[in-house]
């Protein structure tokens, strides 16, 4: 046949000198085949063959090894972008209040101006009214004497007409009255013609004193204008002034509350244990951070906590609200918002203190426990 063929061999192995005699027994030839191979060949391959095994070993336990660093290295870099994205947040709304400052201040000198412009037209009226009090100067030193004019005039007519009466009976004389009185007999000397006196107040003078009783009031109006004005615009710096006050005091609040819950990212997971340092599960951490950093009282269990504070919706949902989850109207799991759609919570045993997605799970409720 062309080539030799071997069956499965029989193989024998003989020590000589510094190596090993393979022989092959042919099923044709029946003859041996020595090859012969050197003992520090046999030891390289060994050596290579355990190097080989203890590199793919070292490589196996390294990784295993690092698993839980990559975990708890990814676990920081998504706090990193948290704090990140929450201070970026901060310096926005530092910036939004800056510029709302501005404006209210601009405002304020607006009104400021107005105030001004509404002084100088109330000193404008006074000067006007004193000029005109000096050209009516008659006036007012009959009105000083404690007389008006209408009084006085009243006086001269009175004094006339007595006169005039005194007179009238010089040349008059009653010689008899008819039995019922109704007749007058007088003598027959020249009758006087009786002049009645009437008082009256120059044309000039009553213009005079409906242009001072207009301007007076004009002068009313606008001081009641004005003070009107200040009060409105007192009372609206104020309530506009106390609610950005209030609403920055409740941000600030809120975000302590946050920061304070951060510093226990990566603790341990222990059912019904309630302290942060050493062990908790969710309720006992929402329950520490809320007390401690928020003065906030919450009941032991994730259901009892479900039942206190006040409804938030999705779209009002701010940091250090809770959200609460659960199946079948059962509640099992709370965690707390930090904002930027991400949660913190003792999640179980193997995650520990963790960050997740709000929604990672359907919340079936949402509570505001700070009251602002």
């Amino acid at each position: 046949m062309g080539k030799a063929s071997y069956s499965r061999g029989s193989q024998k192995q003989s020590k000589k000198g510094n190596g090993f005699t393979l022989l092959l027994l042919s099923n044709i030839e029946k003859k041996p085949v020595q090859i012969r191979l050197p003992r520090l060949f046999l030891r390289t391959c060994a050596a290579l063959f355990l190097f080989l095994i203890g590199l793919t070993g070292y490589g196996l336990i390294s990784a295993a090894l690092l698993k839980p660093v990559a975990r708890q290295k990814a676990a920081l870099e998504s706090e990193i972008s948290a704090l990140r994205e929450e201070q970026n947040k901060i310096i926005s709304e530092n910036q939004s209040l800056k510029a709302y400052t501005v404006q209210q201040d601009k405002e304020m000198q607006t009104l400021q101006d107005i105030s001004n412009d509404l002084k100088s037209n109330v000193q404008d009226i006074q000067q006007r009214d004193s000029a005109l009090r000096e050209k009516l100067g008659m006036q007012g030193e009959g009105e000083a004497e404690g007389q008006s004019p209408a009084s006085s005039d009243a006086a001269g007519s009175s004094g006339e007409s007595s006169g005039a009466a005194e007179e009238a009976a010089e040349y008059y004389s009653a010689e008899g009255l008819s039995e019922d009185g109704s007749e007058l007999i007088l003598s027959d000397r020249p009758r006087l013609k009786l002049t009645s006196f009437v008082s009256y107040r120059p044309p000039r003078q009553a213009e005079t004193e409906l242009l001072a009783e207009e301007l007076y009031r004009q002068k009313q109006l606008l001081l009641q204008s004005a003070t009107n004005y200040s009060q409105y615009e007192g009372v609206v710096s104020s309530r506009e002034f106390q609610a950005a006050q209030k609403a920055e005091q409740a941000r600030e609040r809120r975000a302590s509350i946050v920061a304070y819950a951060m510093q226990f990212l990566g603790g341990k997971y222990r059912w019904g244990a309630n302290d942060p340092h050493t062990g908790v599960d969710c309720s006992g951490f929402t329950r520490y951070v809320l007390g401690h950093a928020g003065g906030v009282y919450l009941n032991r269990t994730a259901a009892e906590q479900s039942r206190q504070g006040s409804e938030v919706s999705v779209s009002n949902i701010r940091p250090g609200d809770l959200l609460f989850y659960g199946s079948s109207g059962h509640v099992d799991h709370v965690a707390m918002y930090i904002g930027d759609g991400k949660v913190i919570h003792a999640s179980n045993s193997r995650n520990g203190i963790r960050i997740s997605s709000w929604n990672y799970r359907n919340p079936v409720r949402i509570k505001n426990m700070i009251g602002e």
